[in-house]
């Protein structure tokens, strides 16, 4: 019985074992996908800002949502992103200001301030569109979270497209863009199970 038990626990070891890649290599796979088509307004997820500038990666969204936006992808960019631990400004008022200096008009930028995660903003997000009579979402990230947001809005019954920032340095270092693949995998199953 003894050694069935163990046999049983090898087994569960193995399974989750290549359950596990199988969802690395479906991240990795995803992150590469480009939906970019016609839609009501381009959403951009937050990430760190940096004293009143954005983060290289951060930067590497807005452009990305710049370039969207002035290709006429959408009429209007949606910020995400809240106010970090020990800061004074909101990642998306960061990323307003940054796409101002850019030339964007202020008019056309909204902001969803409240959300510390992507599930948050994309709540907060879903709850309005309604309002400003948004019925499709281009969603901007780097390309390790795209899997995964694509779910999460799918699960909120938005009309999405997902297009990941092509300059994230993320993307340019090998080691950086493993190490958060291997993360966004046990996010992603912490979300299928737990919905977090």
């Amino acid at each position: 019985m003894k050694g069935y038990l163990w046999k049983i626990i090898l087994l569960v070891i193995v399974s989750f074992g290549i359950v596990f890649i199988s969802l690395v290599c479906f991240i990795y796979g995803y992150s590469f996908k480009d939906e970019a088509q016609k839609a009501d307004a381009i959403v951009v997820l937050g990430a760190s800002q940096w004293s009143g500038e954005p983060s290289p990666v951060f930067k590497a969204r807005l452009d990305h949502a710049y370039d969207l936006y002035t290709e006429e992808y959408a009429p209007v960019i949606i910020l995400t992103g809240g106010v970090g631990d020990k800061e004074k400004l909101s990642e998306a008022f960061v990323g307003k200001n940054y796409l101002i200096g850019k030339g964007i008009n202020k008019h056309i930028l909204f902001l969803e301030e409240e959300g510390r995660t992507s599930l948050q903003s994309l709540k907060n997000i879903s709850a309005t569109l309604g309002e400003y009579k948004i019925d499709s979402i281009i969603l901007v990230s780097d390309g390790f979270h795209m899997m995964r947001l694509k779910k999460m809005a799918d699960d909120l019954k938005i009309v999405n497209f997902v297009s990941p920032a092509t300059n994230s340095p993320i993307d340019k270092n090998n080691f950086a863009k493993f190490k958060y693949i291997m993360r966004e995998a046990v996010v992603f199953c912490l979300y299928r199970l737990f919905k977090i």
